[in-house]
């Protein structure tokens, strides 16, 4: 008993730190968080944090980013590795920060049991999961765009933890990429008048 209270502990501790060298390098660039939410799963160890930065603005972007994703184990006892950074607009396309929760939750899970690895870029085809008012039901996993150096990759003692891209993504342009790789994509996009961020475009 004493030994298993000794490792939660340990595991605890090192969360701690995790956090804290994370959770630091994204309010360097974003300043505070707004609200959190926690998804745990004692019987497997995983417990990732999902924080909320809102715009300071209409004109300026709201993100949503993990901690501790990248210490989860998947069912092949791989750790993930990474971090998510989703961007949308300040608006978030009309929808609550709690439904925004959910369905990245919904994806989180969805990616520590399914994916065997954290290869990118990386799609989701289309989910009903995906909040209602959005039509960018599927989801892209890439190389974090648009966001200061420092947090392309952050260490975290010996570790080095990748920040990716977490870009909600049409049905047509998940096609885009499947077939045609993501430059094809990146040049779609920069054809449209809609955003990237934008998760009504």
């Amino acid at each position: 008993m004493a030994i298993f209270m000794e490792s939660s502990k340990e595991r605890e501790f090192s969360f701690d730190i995790r956090r804290t060298v994370i959770l630091g390098a994204y309010m360097r660039d974003w300043q505070m968080p707004e609200c959190r939410i926690i998804l745990s799963k004692p019987d497997t160890a995983v417990h990732v944090e999902v924080y909320y930065f809102p715009a300071d603005d209409e004109t300026t972007v709201a993100r949503f980013a993990t901690v501790g994703l990248s210490a989860a184990h998947r069912p092949n006892g791989q750790a993930v590795g990474t971090e998510w950074m989703m961007a949308l607009t300040s608006d978030l396309g009309g929808e609550s920060v709690d439904r925004i929760f959910t369905y990245l939750c919904d994806l989180i899970a969805h990616h520590i049991e399914g994916a065997g690895d954290s290869r990118i870029p990386r799609v989701m085809e289309e989910s009903p999961l995906a909040p209602a008012n959005w039509t960018t039901t599927a989801f892209l996993l890439d190389e974090l765009r648009g966001e200061s150096e420092e947090l392309e990759e952050i260490q975290v003692g010996s570790e080095r933890v990748e920040i990716l891209w977490a870009l909600p993504v049409t049905a047509q342009e998940a096609a885009l990429i499947l077939s045609e790789g993501v430059e094809a994509f990146d040049s779609y996009i920069e054809e449209i008048e809609h955003s990237i961020i934008d998760p009504r475009r």
